[in-house]
Protein backbone atom coordinates (compact mmCIF):
# COMPACT_ATOMS: atom_id res chain seq x y z
CA UNK A 1 0.00 0.00 0.00
CA UNK A 2 2.49 2.51 0.89
CA UNK A 3 4.88 1.00 -1.55
CA UNK A 4 2.25 1.77 -3.84
CA UNK A 5 1.28 5.21 -2.62
CA UNK A 6 5.23 6.18 -2.98
CA UNK A 7 5.30 5.30 -6.51
CA UNK A 8 2.21 7.04 -7.68
CA UNK A 9 3.70 10.27 -5.58
CA UNK A 10 6.72 10.03 -7.40
CA UNK A 11 5.56 9.47 -10.58
CA UNK A 12 3.49 12.32 -10.06
CA UNK A 13 6.67 14.55 -9.27
CA UNK A 14 8.18 13.70 -12.01
CA UNK A 15 5.03 14.03 -14.05
CA UNK A 16 5.32 17.91 -12.62
CA UNK A 17 8.51 18.89 -13.22
CA UNK A 18 9.19 17.41 -16.95
CA UNK A 19 5.58 19.76 -17.22
CA UNK A 20 7.47 22.60 -15.22
CA UNK A 21 10.35 22.11 -17.94
CA UNK A 22 8.37 21.92 -20.74
CA UNK A 23 6.79 25.01 -19.81
CA UNK A 24 10.32 26.91 -19.12
CA UNK A 25 12.25 25.33 -22.34
CA UNK A 26 9.11 26.61 -24.67
CA UNK A 27 10.56 28.88 -27.44
CA UNK A 28 9.64 32.38 -26.26
CA UNK A 29 7.87 34.52 -29.30
CA UNK A 30 10.07 35.34 -32.06
CA UNK A 31 10.53 39.06 -32.51
CA UNK A 32 8.26 40.31 -35.27
CA UNK A 33 10.13 41.94 -37.98
CA UNK A 34 10.08 45.46 -38.98
CA UNK A 35 7.46 44.42 -41.72
CA UNK A 36 5.74 43.06 -39.14
CA UNK A 37 6.08 45.72 -36.60
CA UNK A 38 4.82 48.01 -39.15
CA UNK A 39 1.92 45.93 -40.33
CA UNK A 40 0.74 45.00 -36.57
CA UNK A 41 0.57 49.35 -36.29
CA UNK A 42 -1.04 49.89 -39.53
CA UNK A 43 -4.14 47.42 -39.15
CA UNK A 44 -4.21 46.19 -35.08
CA UNK A 45 -7.37 47.56 -33.50
CA UNK A 46 -7.12 49.87 -30.39
CA UNK A 47 -8.47 47.78 -27.41
CA UNK A 48 -7.48 50.17 -24.74
CA UNK A 49 -5.75 53.65 -23.93
CA UNK A 50 -4.08 55.34 -20.95
CA UNK A 51 -2.04 58.63 -20.93
CA UNK A 52 1.64 57.71 -22.04
CA UNK A 53 4.32 58.59 -18.91
CA UNK A 54 6.81 61.47 -19.43
CA UNK A 55 7.70 63.59 -21.99
CA UNK A 56 6.78 67.60 -22.44
CA UNK A 57 3.76 66.80 -24.89
CA UNK A 58 0.72 65.03 -24.53
CA UNK A 59 0.76 61.40 -26.11
CA UNK A 60 -0.75 58.29 -25.51
CA UNK A 61 0.14 54.46 -24.83
CA UNK A 62 -2.10 51.99 -26.01
CA UNK A 63 -2.88 48.84 -26.27
CA UNK A 64 -3.04 47.17 -30.07
CA UNK A 65 -4.78 44.01 -30.80
CA UNK A 66 -4.45 41.55 -34.40
CA UNK A 67 -4.80 38.45 -35.09
CA UNK A 68 -5.16 37.38 -31.25
CA UNK A 69 -1.62 39.35 -30.39
CA UNK A 70 -1.64 42.10 -28.51
CA UNK A 71 1.22 44.70 -27.84
CA UNK A 72 1.69 48.19 -27.23
CA UNK A 73 2.28 51.43 -29.22
CA UNK A 74 3.20 54.91 -28.20
CA UNK A 75 0.82 57.69 -30.37
CA UNK A 76 1.94 61.16 -30.45
CA UNK A 77 -0.48 63.95 -32.80
CA UNK A 78 1.12 67.10 -32.44
CA UNK A 79 1.76 68.80 -35.34
CA UNK A 80 3.36 72.14 -34.60
CA UNK A 81 5.76 74.82 -36.29
CA UNK A 82 7.03 78.47 -35.50
CA UNK A 83 9.64 80.20 -36.70
CA UNK A 84 11.42 81.48 -33.61
CA UNK A 85 10.31 80.38 -29.95
CA UNK A 86 11.46 81.62 -26.52
CA UNK A 87 12.30 77.93 -24.96
CA UNK A 88 13.49 77.93 -21.15
CA UNK A 89 17.41 77.56 -22.78
CA UNK A 90 16.53 81.09 -24.75
CA UNK A 91 15.16 81.78 -28.58
CA UNK A 92 14.44 78.36 -30.91
CA UNK A 93 15.11 79.06 -34.66
CA UNK A 94 13.09 76.93 -36.75
CA UNK A 95 11.34 75.51 -33.68
CA UNK A 96 9.66 72.22 -34.76
CA UNK A 97 7.14 69.56 -32.78
CA UNK A 98 6.40 66.89 -34.65
CA UNK A 99 4.96 63.52 -34.91
CA UNK A 100 6.55 63.12 -38.30
CA UNK A 101 10.05 63.86 -36.80
CA UNK A 102 9.73 59.75 -35.47
CA UNK A 103 8.47 58.59 -38.13
CA UNK A 104 11.38 60.32 -40.30
CA UNK A 105 13.92 59.03 -37.45
CA UNK A 106 13.00 55.37 -37.90
CA UNK A 107 13.42 55.79 -41.45
CA UNK A 108 16.72 57.19 -41.33
CA UNK A 109 17.83 54.58 -38.71
CA UNK A 110 16.96 51.64 -40.92
CA UNK A 111 18.68 53.81 -43.77
CA UNK A 112 22.05 53.71 -42.14
CA UNK A 113 21.40 50.74 -41.00
CA UNK A 114 21.14 51.10 -36.87
CA UNK A 115 18.05 49.32 -35.90
CA UNK A 116 17.91 51.78 -32.55
CA UNK A 117 14.96 53.59 -33.12
CA UNK A 118 11.47 51.47 -32.45
CA UNK A 119 9.08 51.02 -35.89
CA UNK A 120 6.75 54.25 -36.29
CA UNK A 121 4.16 54.33 -38.98
CA UNK A 122 1.98 57.13 -39.84
CA UNK A 123 -1.68 56.31 -39.09
CA UNK A 124 -5.25 58.71 -37.91
CA UNK A 125 -5.88 59.17 -34.09
CA UNK A 126 -9.12 60.74 -33.28
CA UNK A 127 -9.42 61.92 -37.04
CA UNK A 128 -5.69 63.11 -36.87
CA UNK A 129 -2.81 61.85 -38.03
CA UNK A 130 -0.07 60.20 -35.77
CA UNK A 131 2.98 58.18 -35.15
CA UNK A 132 2.38 54.87 -34.11
CA UNK A 133 5.84 53.34 -32.09
CA UNK A 134 6.16 50.51 -31.27
CA UNK A 135 6.61 50.37 -27.31
CA UNK A 136 10.13 48.58 -27.03
CA UNK A 137 9.97 45.31 -24.65
CA UNK A 138 12.13 44.86 -22.51
CA UNK A 139 13.30 47.86 -21.34
CA UNK A 140 14.65 47.80 -17.66
CA UNK A 141 15.60 51.50 -17.57
CA UNK A 142 16.38 55.33 -18.55
CA UNK A 143 19.74 56.62 -19.19
CA UNK A 144 18.84 59.33 -15.86
CA UNK A 145 17.77 55.64 -13.92
CA UNK A 146 20.96 54.28 -14.67
CA UNK A 147 23.08 57.29 -13.85
CA UNK A 148 21.08 57.68 -10.60
CA UNK A 149 21.53 53.81 -9.97
CA UNK A 150 25.42 54.49 -10.98
CA UNK A 151 24.49 51.08 -12.72
CA UNK A 152 27.24 50.16 -15.45
CA UNK A 153 27.33 48.03 -18.55
CA UNK A 154 29.31 44.82 -18.35
CA UNK A 155 30.92 45.85 -21.69
CA UNK A 156 32.08 49.40 -21.62
CA UNK A 157 33.33 48.84 -25.02
CA UNK A 158 30.09 48.32 -26.23
CA UNK A 159 28.14 50.39 -24.77
CA UNK A 160 30.69 53.49 -25.57
CA UNK A 161 30.16 52.63 -29.22
CA UNK A 162 26.40 52.85 -28.70
CA UNK A 163 27.06 56.20 -26.99
CA UNK A 164 28.99 57.37 -30.22
CA UNK A 165 26.19 56.68 -32.75
CA UNK A 166 23.61 58.17 -30.45
CA UNK A 167 25.91 60.93 -30.49
CA UNK A 168 26.31 61.33 -34.06
CA UNK A 169 22.88 60.52 -34.90
CA UNK A 170 21.73 63.53 -32.87
CA UNK A 171 23.45 65.86 -35.03
CA UNK A 172 23.14 64.32 -38.11
CA UNK A 173 19.15 64.93 -37.50
CA UNK A 174 20.11 68.18 -35.32
CA UNK A 175 18.01 66.80 -32.42
CA UNK A 176 18.37 69.75 -30.04
CA UNK A 177 15.93 68.10 -27.48
CA UNK A 178 17.71 64.54 -26.40
CA UNK A 179 17.74 64.04 -22.63
CA UNK A 180 18.22 61.43 -20.41
CA UNK A 181 14.54 60.39 -20.15
CA UNK A 182 14.87 59.36 -23.95
CA UNK A 183 17.38 57.48 -24.37
CA UNK A 184 16.07 53.88 -23.33
CA UNK A 185 18.29 50.58 -21.98
CA UNK A 186 16.79 47.01 -22.47
CA UNK A 187 17.79 43.93 -20.50
CA UNK A 188 20.67 43.44 -22.65
CA UNK A 189 22.33 46.61 -22.02
CA UNK A 190 21.07 47.75 -25.74
CA UNK A 191 20.33 51.54 -26.44
CA UNK A 192 17.38 52.46 -28.05
CA UNK A 193 16.43 56.05 -29.21
CA UNK A 194 13.18 57.97 -28.84
CA UNK A 195 10.80 60.95 -29.35
CA UNK A 196 12.29 62.64 -32.13
CA UNK A 197 9.29 65.55 -32.30
CA UNK A 198 11.74 68.31 -32.22
CA UNK A 199 14.46 67.07 -34.73
CA UNK A 200 15.13 67.61 -38.29
CA UNK A 201 15.43 71.43 -38.30
CA UNK A 202 16.30 73.05 -41.68
CA UNK A 203 19.40 74.67 -40.18
CA UNK A 204 22.46 73.74 -42.03
CA UNK A 205 25.16 73.53 -39.43
CA UNK A 206 25.94 70.91 -36.31
CA UNK A 207 24.80 71.66 -33.48
CA UNK A 208 26.99 70.56 -31.15
CA UNK A 209 30.30 69.52 -32.88
CA UNK A 210 32.28 68.74 -30.18
CA UNK A 211 29.61 65.84 -30.21
CA UNK A 212 31.37 64.31 -33.12
CA UNK A 213 34.71 63.07 -31.11
CA UNK A 214 36.86 61.20 -33.08
CA UNK A 215 35.37 57.48 -33.07
CA UNK A 216 32.72 56.53 -35.79
CA UNK A 217 31.28 53.48 -36.48
CA UNK A 218 32.85 51.68 -39.95
CA UNK A 219 29.47 50.58 -41.24
CA UNK A 220 27.68 54.02 -40.12
CA UNK A 221 30.52 56.34 -41.80
CA UNK A 222 30.01 54.36 -44.98
CA UNK A 223 25.91 54.84 -45.30
CA UNK A 224 26.10 58.16 -44.52
CA UNK A 225 28.46 58.81 -47.69
CA UNK A 226 25.84 56.79 -49.24
CA UNK A 227 22.80 58.80 -48.42
CA UNK A 228 21.24 60.64 -51.57
CA UNK A 229 19.19 63.19 -52.37
CA UNK A 230 16.23 60.90 -54.50
CA UNK A 231 16.44 58.09 -52.04
CA UNK A 232 15.55 60.71 -49.08
CA UNK A 233 12.96 62.11 -51.31
CA UNK A 234 11.64 58.83 -51.74
CA UNK A 235 11.42 57.82 -48.18
CA UNK A 236 11.11 61.03 -46.11
CA UNK A 237 7.64 61.54 -48.61
CA UNK A 238 4.96 63.41 -46.52
CA UNK A 239 7.08 63.48 -43.38
CA UNK A 240 10.10 65.57 -44.19
CA UNK A 241 10.53 68.80 -46.04
CA UNK A 242 12.54 69.60 -49.09
CA UNK A 243 14.19 72.34 -46.40
CA UNK A 244 14.82 69.66 -44.15
CA UNK A 245 16.78 67.22 -46.88
CA UNK A 246 18.42 69.99 -47.37
CA UNK A 247 19.54 70.51 -43.97
CA UNK A 248 20.01 67.02 -43.14
CA UNK A 249 22.38 66.52 -46.54
CA UNK A 250 24.68 69.35 -45.45
CA UNK A 251 24.81 68.28 -41.70
CA UNK A 252 25.65 64.98 -43.62
CA UNK A 253 28.22 66.78 -45.15
CA UNK A 254 29.64 68.20 -42.49
CA UNK A 255 29.51 65.10 -40.70
CA UNK A 256 31.82 63.15 -43.03
CA UNK A 257 34.18 65.89 -43.84
CA UNK A 258 34.81 65.85 -39.90
CA UNK A 259 35.58 62.31 -39.94
CA UNK A 260 37.65 62.07 -43.11
CA UNK A 261 39.80 64.67 -41.59
CA UNK A 262 39.80 63.06 -38.66
CA UNK A 263 41.00 59.80 -40.45
CA UNK A 264 44.23 61.83 -41.97
CA UNK A 265 45.44 62.80 -38.60
CA UNK A 266 44.53 59.92 -36.64
CA UNK A 267 44.59 57.27 -39.24
CA UNK A 268 41.81 54.60 -39.61
CA UNK A 269 42.66 52.63 -35.92
CA UNK A 270 41.86 55.30 -34.09
CA UNK A 271 38.65 57.01 -35.48
CA UNK A 272 36.49 53.71 -37.16
CA UNK A 273 35.00 50.79 -35.31
CA UNK A 274 33.26 47.58 -35.86
CA UNK A 275 29.89 47.62 -34.18
CA UNK A 276 26.97 45.26 -35.85
CA UNK A 277 24.49 46.30 -36.72
CA UNK A 278 20.92 45.03 -35.58
CA UNK A 279 19.15 45.57 -39.13
CA UNK A 280 20.35 46.57 -41.89
CA UNK A 281 17.20 46.72 -44.15
CA UNK A 282 16.43 49.80 -45.67
CA UNK A 283 12.45 50.44 -45.05
CA UNK A 284 10.71 51.42 -47.82
CA UNK A 285 8.53 55.02 -47.22
CA UNK A 286 4.63 53.97 -45.74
Amino acid sequence: MRRGMLVCALAASVGARAAAQTLTEAPARPTPTDAEQERFLLQAKIVRTKGAPGGATLSTRATLRLDGFEHDAHIQTIDEAKPVVNLRSGLEVDFRDSYKGNVAAYRLDRLVGLGMVPVTVVRDHDRKEAAYTWWVDDVVMTEGERRAKRAKSPDTDDWNRQIYIVRLFDQLIYNFDRNLGNILIDSGWRIWMIDHTRAFKVLEKINKPGDLGTRCERNLFAALKRLDRPTLRATMNGVMTPGQIDGLLTRRDLIVKHYEETLAQLGEAQVLYDHPSRLTEVVAPR
